[in-house]
């Protein structure tokens, strides 16, 4: 594994300096786009050439510069092997350490994922909001039913935490919308349908029965997978549709199958595999485009916030009020 650096020619004038070397971790043209849009964050500097086939990438840059870009594409999951630099463990295709490394960008606000944080706050800012409006809720209205706090405790705290994780999911998507492919979309409209339909129609079906969870799950799911697929046209429509037909049924069902047999643990189980989900989704879109920028953040935090508040509200009195067939929580 050779790599090489040369020098401007004379009377250039340019004082670029131009780097031919191993690019581990780069595996297809998403990655590229990444590392060029990476490079290009530096005065002067410029991708020349990617070879995705053989992991060669050609940079021109200025002197001290080369270090700090190898530095911000270690943080993205990628390494440029300096010459008899050996590759590290961790930069494969794959690699639960790139995604961990995605992740924890985001939490610890590293440079370049400012915007993701910032949604990243905003989801857990919601999900501040709707717990504390639960509990006006019970003090003033939901006291007054018995037993309402042991049957409704946890799929009221699992659908706050879930609204939210499905809003920063859609906003973070919604910032590509207009760049996504045919194949982004459909996966796009499918994970949501899907993962939506699931979830809300277990949720229906633990505290309604499965006849009103399978309706609201099918409801939730081919929603969803329609305001998300719709990017890349009908395709993406009726897989996201598809998807939630399927879900939303098949949720209700597992709760109703599941009532005497530890509902409440796999609904926990469930939301956070769902969570996972959602997480490895964001990945992949950052995989495709790059971190978002400031411009890609389409609501502010008290429409987030009143967003999810008005979803989780519209839920809660499908729980409390809406008709309960078969078995269900706290019966």
């Amino acid at each position: 594994m050779k790599a090489s650096r040369s020098e401007p020619e004379p009377g250039t004038g340019t004082g670029l300096i131009e780097s031919n070397l191993v690019l581990h971790g780069m595996h297809c043209e998403s990655c590229a786009r990444i590392i060029e849009r990476t490079v290009a964050r530096h005065e002067g500097a410029r991708v020349k050439s990617i070879d995705t086939a053989n992991n060669r990438v050609v940079i021109e840059s200025r002197r001290g510069q080369l270090q700090k870009i190898r530095d911000e594409l270690r943080e993205k999951g990628y390494q440029l092997l300096l010459p008899g630099e050996k590759a590290a463990d961790g930069f494969e295709a794959g690699s639960l350490q790139r995604g961990i490394v995605f992740l924890k960008s985001m939490v610890l606000n590293a440079r370049g994922f400012e915007v993701e944080h910032a949604l990243m706050r905003r989801a857990l800012g919601a999900v501040a909001v709707v717990l504390a409006a639960q509990a006006v809720l019970y003090a003033l209205v939901f006291s007054r039913i018995p037993g309402f706090l042991n049957t409704y405790w946890s799929v009221t705290i699992l659908t706050a935490v879930s609204v939210a994780a499905f809003l920063f999911a859609y906003y973070h998507s919604n910032a590509f919308r207009k760049s996504s492919s045919c194949m982004t979309g459909m996966m796009t409209g499918m994970t949501f349908g899907m993962a939506g339909g699931f979830l809300i129609g277990a949720f229906v079906g633990a505290t309604n029965g499965m006849f009103l969870g399978s309706i609201v799950g099918m409801l939730t799911g081919m929603s969803l997978g329609y305001v998300t697929g719709r990017s890349c046209g009908v395709m993406g429509v009726m897989e996201g549709m598809m998807g939630g037909l399927m879900a939303g049924t098949m949720g209700a069902m597992l709760s109703a199958m599941l009532i005497y047999d530890r509902l409440v643990p796999f609904l926990f189980i469930l939301t956070a595999t769902e969570a996972i989900i959602l997480a490895a989704y964001s990945y992949m879109l950052y995989k495709e485009f790059g971190n978002m920028r400031p411009g890609d953040m389409k609501a502010s935090g008290s429409e987030f916030a009143v967003l999810a508040l008005a979803m989780n509200l519209v839920l809660t009195v499908v729980y409390v009020y809406g008709p309960k067939t078969g078995y269900v929580l706290g019966v």
